[in-house]
């Protein structure tokens, strides 16, 4: 069974980008908005979510939610979280280190910013 990353983001374009760059290795999990994120999360209890890309601006329910469902439920270091965002603004992303988050991806972000961000994240997760 291949291991998972799991990708919160509202944009399609997002989860395809990491699709395209990590399927041969990994089962890419797609939610767009945090409670599809938290009920993907719920449903793979078993620890084969490897990593977790999390946008915090979504519809519905929104990555801090998210991140305070992680903090809840003792799940940082479990599953390494990444926020991907294009909210550049210096209260949000100071906010979002106040979790046990391993990095912030600022949109857009290249390839390399992916795969280093992944590999983090992979190496983080072996460690528990």
């Amino acid at each position: 069974m291949k291991k998972k990353i799991l990708v919160a983001d509202d944009s399609k374009i997002i989860g395809s980008i990491v699709d395209r760059a990590f399927r041969d290795e990994y089962e890419i999990l797609l939610a767009y908005n945090g409670r599809e994120a938290i009920d993907i999360i719920k449903n793979n209890i078993d620890d084969s979510i490897m990593g977790l890309f999390l946008d915090l601006n979504m519809p519905e329910v929104d990555g801090f939610a998210v991140l305070d469902y992680f903090k809840e439920n003792n799940l940082f270091k479990r599953i390494p979280v990444c926020i991907i965002t294009g909210d550049v603004q210096k209260e949000r992303i100071d906010r979002a280190f106040n979790y046990d988050i391993v990095d912030v991806l600022a949109k857009p972000f290249t390839f390399e910013n992916v795969r280093g961000a992944v590999e983090k994240i992979i190496s983080l997760s072996s460690l528990n």
